[in-house]
């Protein structure tokens, strides 16, 4: 297994590789919260949504910059030059609208797919 420089990294990644897991054990998720939970809070303007995804995207972040321990091509990684909060949530939205398969694994997991389409890195 691969060390990471940062302590975050271990457990964003467990967390993310945990819910993978129980989902494809289970059939279902153990997530505290789902895709289809989340869309549903982003539906207004819940400040619970507005803090899940700034989060999930302040955690992602760092991890992948240029030099960061995920590569581009990692589906948790992203490279916005200048993202809003209303426009990482309206990627998730739009993310989750046109994968409604995905709508019952971990909401964290979820975002972070939609920060990687939204937001691709170009870096190689």
């Amino acid at each position: 297994m691969q060390k990471f420089a940062h302590p975050i990294v271990a457990a964003v990644l467990a967390c993310c590789t945990a819910s993978v897991v129980n989902a494809q054990a289970t059939g279902g998720s153990r997530a505290f919260m789902t895709g289809a939970r989340l869309l549903e809070l982003c539906k207004t303007d819940n400040p619970y949504c507005t803090g899940y995804v700034a989060g999930v995207a302040d955690a992602l972040a760092p991890l992948s910059e240029p030099g960061g321990p995920l590569p581009p091509t990692s589906l948790a990684s992203f490279c916005p030059a200048q993202m809003t909060v209303k426009q990482a949530i309206e990627a998730f939205q739009k993310f989750a609208r046109n994968n409604p398969e995905g709508l019952q694994i971990n909401a964290a997991q979820l975002v972070g797919d939609a920060l990687h389409e939204a937001y691709r890195c170009d870096r190689k």
